[in-house]
């Protein structure tokens, strides 16, 4: 099975379009009790235990993220290459969606959706913006180098991913 994403203009436009359209229906579908449930713990910290709308709050902080790296790249401005090791850049990266979480915790599903909704805006505004060169452009992420286009496609996959871990927390939780 070919796992390459189609970093196309149109594919990446039709992924970020329907990748939030499935997490905003997801989410809707469940009770408001549901949405609040205990799923798993963090990685950074096992005393912070994720619900269905800490993953989707985290969804939204790290599209935010890569929303001002892209915006940095299209200005020519990019930041430097990462310095640390793999892991330390991911203990770092789940200390810091912990903080994230933890801070949109007193927002409303609803207030969460609008959110989401206005920060995809921007990110599929960003990606009209970018010229095909630019699409190819190298940026800095926690694992390493990633180009414009892999960083849009990646949001769709992230989301993708953690339907997945709100559905089987769910089905366990159940």
């Amino acid at each position: 099975m070919d796992t390459a994403p189609n970093l196309s203009r149109a594919a990446l436009t039709d992924a970020l379009t329907q990748s939030l359209d499935a997490v905003v229906a997801a989410l809707t579908a469940l009770s408001p009790d549901q949405r609040a449930r205990p799923l798993k713990p963090s990685r950074a910290n096992p005393g912070i235990v994720w619900t269905p709308c800490d993953h989707f709050a985290h969804l939204i902080g790290v599209e935010r993220y890569f929303n001002q790296a892209v915006e940095k790249a299209l200005a020519e401005q990019p930041a430097a290459a990462p310095t640390r090791s793999r892991d330390e850049a991911m203990a770092a990266v789940h200390a810091l969606n912990d903080q994230w979480i933890l801070k949109q915790r007193d927002k409303s599903f609803e207030e969460l959706a609008t959110m989401a909704r206005a920060t995809r805006a921007q990110t599929l505004a960003l990606l009209e913006r970018a010229d095909d060169a630019q699409l190819t452009l190298g940026i800095p992420a926690p694992w390493g180098i990633a180009t414009v286009a892999e960083i849009f496609a990646l949001h769709a996959r992230h989301a993708e991913m953690h339907l997945g871990f709100i559905r089987a927390g769910l089905s366990e939780t159940a």
